[in-house]
This record gives structure tokens, C-alpha cells and sequence, in this order.
């Protein structure tokens, strides 16, 4: 399992400082999430762990609407092989689910879904000539992202999951699936021109999880909620706070490095990864002027 990158940087800095150098508990790679075996046949549901195993409904494997996380494999490819001038679409692509610029980026590479189906051994997945009539599983889809969260060809993909907007260019509410669970950093949605089927796929500190539902937003989202334990068990969350706790009260006593608050530190990353990851800090907690103006700026 990796420790949040934020939890260990604030570790490393208060180690450097002398503060307190909290000890953050690792989460058994088993314990990361449940999924429920009665997930409904109307959806389906994989989970890539921290260890790499998967999690998945019996269904996972089916070939569904990929809708518009194909999205996601078309813009990967042109991370990786595309005109600077094009490189530069694909983060709005995502953000906001942008169907025209889906097009015109297929349209100038038209081989990219297949090959990153090829690249990626994507068995359940079919290109069928246009991103919008391509299926995938939600066992393909959360296995291409858990590839991609070490790739730096993909950190703009993962940064624009990590700040899509709260609605997409034709005026969908980005908030449904695997979106609405604890300690997800970052999403991207697909829904059909009908509204008929819906998909999302997420990842945060370790997991991967994807879903694919033949319903509205509200059955999907529904229906994960229903089927999906919480990502981080409640002894060891409990565990990480207090001793993130302890590194406020050691703070709190120490005057002569200049203090901000918790609520001005998030307020800075509103928007950003790290700024997700910071839900946990109240408000009112003291940061330290170093630690805040490294994250902030």
C-alpha cells in the first residue's frame, strides 16, 4: 500500500524540523476494500488493490458502452505519440468529458484506441471504428488506469481526473459511481446519449476502482455505495489521525516558525490532489509558514 504522498511529505518535513516524526500504520493490502457479492447484474464493479490483485463482480469481464471513459485510451495515446498543438487538448478532453475534441483528436489518430488496446492486452475491449461505440470491461478499464499511476506519459491524464469539472462541455453533472466513495482522488465518468447506461472508474492512494451500470447516475452510483466496503478500514484511518493529531499539538507549541491554518492551506489547493487529500485537517489546525508555503506554492 503507498502511504499518501502528502501524509509523507508532512512526515519528512516535521522529521527535518524536529517536530515529531509520526509513524504511519500500513494498511494490509487485503483490507484495502470488499466488494459484496451481491453487486446487481445491472452493474459491474472491479477493484485493482494495492498488492495488484483484483476484486470483481462476476460480471467484471463483460464487454459493456465504454462510453466516454474510452476517453481515456485515446488520450493516452496521444500523450504518448501525439503533436505537441494536440498534447495540449487532451487535459480539457478529460476534464470535461469533451466530445468534439474526442473526435478530432481520433480523427487525426485513428490507430490510437487499437493499439493501446494491443499495448495493454486489453482482452475485453473493442475499438469498432469510433471511441463512441467502443466497449471495454470494468476489469480492462481499472487495470489501464492502475498501469498508469507510475507512467509520467500519464500524468496529465491523472492530473485532469484529479480536477475534472463539476460539469462536463454538454452540461452533465460529473458527481455519480465510484466518484461518491471515501478517499478518491480522482474520476472519470462516461454516461450514454440516452442516459441509459453510466460508468465511472476512480483511483486514490493505491487502488483502482471501476464501474459500469445499465441505469441512471443515481442507480450507479447507488449501487456502489451498496457493493463496496470503505476503501481504508476505520481502526487504521483512526490510527493515521491521531497521530496526524499529534503533529498539530507539536506544532501548536512551536511559535517561532510562523503558523497558518488548515483552512488557508486547503483553501490554496482547492482544486489539486493534494488539496482532496487534505479533508481530513480540521480548519482551525496550526501549519507551519515552511510547510505551507512549499505546498502552496
Amino acid at each position: 500500500m503507498k502511504t499518501p504522498r502528502l501524509l509523507k511529505f508532512l512526515s519528512a518535513m516535521v522529521a527535518v524540523t524536529g517536530l515529531l516524526i509520526p509513524t504511519v500504520v500500513p494498511m494490509a493490502a487485503a483490507d484495502a476494500a470488499e466488494l459484496s457479492d451481491n453487486v446487481p447484474d445491472r452493474t459491474q464493479i472491479a477493484i485493482i488493490n494495492p498488492d495488484g490483485s483484483v476484486q470483481e463482480s462476476d460480471n467484471a469481464e463483460e464487454s459493456r458502452p465504454a462510453l466516454s471513459l474510452a476517453k481515456l485510451y485515446l488520450g493516452y495515446y496521444v500523450l504518448a505519440q501525439g503533436a505537441e498543438e494536440d498534447i495540449e487538448l487532451v487535459q480539457d478532453m478529460i476534464r470535461y468529458s469533451d466530445d468534439l475534441t474526442a473526435d478530432y483528436l481520433e480523427s487525426e489518430y485513428p490507430e490510437a484506441i487499437p493499439e493501446v488496446i494491443d499495448a495493454f492486452d486489453l482482452e475485453d475491449t473493442e475499438w469498432a471504428g469510433f471511441w463512441g461505440n467502443a466497449t471495454t470491461s470494468a476489469v480492462d478499464i481499472a487495470t489501464f488506469v492502475a498501469a498508469l499511476i507510475d507512467d509520467p506519459t500519464a500524468q496529465p491524464l491523472l492530473d485532469a481526473m484529479s480536477d475534472t469539472a463539476e460539469y462536463a462541455a454538454d452540461g452533465y453533472a460529473q458527481n455519480f459511481g465510484t466518484f461518491t466513495l471515501s478517499d478518491v482522488t480522482g474520476t472519470k465518468f462516461g454516461w450514454s446519449d440516452s442516459l441509459d447506461v453510466h460508468s465511472s472508474v476512480s483511483f486514490g492512494p493505491g487502488f483502482v476502482i471501476a464501474a459500469n451500470t445499465y441505469g441512471d447516475a443515481e442507480t450507479l452510483t447507488e449501487d456502489v455505495q451498496d457493493s463496496v466496503s470503505s476503501l481504508y478500514p476505520e481502526e487504521v484511518t483512526t490510527a493515521i489521525e491521531e497521530q496526524v493529531d499529534q503533529l498539530y499539538e507539536c506544532a501548536a507549541e512551536t511559535t517561532n516558525l510562523g503558523m497558518h491554518t488548515g483552512a488557508e492551506l486547503k483553501a490554496q489547493l482547492e482544486g489539486t490532489i493534494y488539496g482532496k487529500t487534505l479533508s481530513f485537517l480540521p480548519n482551525s489546525a496550526p501549519v507551519p509558514a515552511f510547510i505551507y508555503n512549499l505546498l502552496a506554492h
